[in-house]
């Protein structure tokens, strides 16, 4: 909230947008409710439309054949948000660590846009790992994409070094596949290795 306030609503989720005014019940209905539920509700809340739900609890459930009747998608729900409260913020680099020795692919990715998980910051905590073919990674030049193969304008980075890669995607914020869906449909084929 102070980076909104000192900023005429910048969203720190996407620095090119600004957060949506709350209104005086809106406020008032936050003043009761937990930090982490606030943060959800304006943030999170948007993304939830109907257009998607329809799309995952109608013809995405149909072809998976997987999901049982009594289950219904949502985006983020807010007392999952909530509960993992002691997940946020927590360093994970001896456990990324574990899973590169382990030969687990590891992917990491963020959006060029995003104040809180941005570039730089990724870039540090990858520098902290005891991987051995860190050096290596670290030598790489970025490798330009394209969401589509006839435009000459870049999408995204990306490093990658046997079981670790790092994309980083232009245009987009946090929710990089709500702000470039063409990207992370690209990106996801790419670490599927379907392209």
């Amino acid at each position: 909230m102070i980076i909104e306030r000192n900023t005429d609503g910048v969203n720190f989720y996407n620095i090119l947008t600004k957060s949506t005014p709350t209104s005086t019940v809106e406020s008032s209905l936050e003043f009761t409710q937990s930090h982490l539920v606030r943060l959800c509700q304006r943030h999170v809340r948007h993304l939830q439309q109907d257009a998607l739900s329809q799309l995952m609890n109608g013809p995405i459930r149909k072809k998976l054949k997987i999901i049982p009747e009594d289950q219904s998608w949502g985006g983020q729900a807010t007392n999952v948000f909530v509960n993992m409260e002691e997940d946020f913020m927590k360093p994970v680099i001896s456990i990324v660590d574990k899973l590169l020795k382990a030969g687990i692919n590891v992917t990491v990715y963020n959006g060029q846009l995003d104040l809180i998980v941005d570039t730089m910051g990724q870039e540090a905590w990858l520098r902290k790992l005891k991987w051995p073919e860190l050096p290596k990674f670290s030598q790489l030049k970025w490798k330009a994409l394209h969401s589509d193969p006839k435009s000459l304008e870049t999408s995204a980075f990306v490093k990658s070094h046997k079981n670790l890669a790092f994309y980083w995607i232009l245009k987009a914020g946090h929710m990089v596949p709500s702000d470039q869906g063409d990207m992370a449909l690209k990106m996801m084929r790419l670490v599927t290795q379907q392209e």
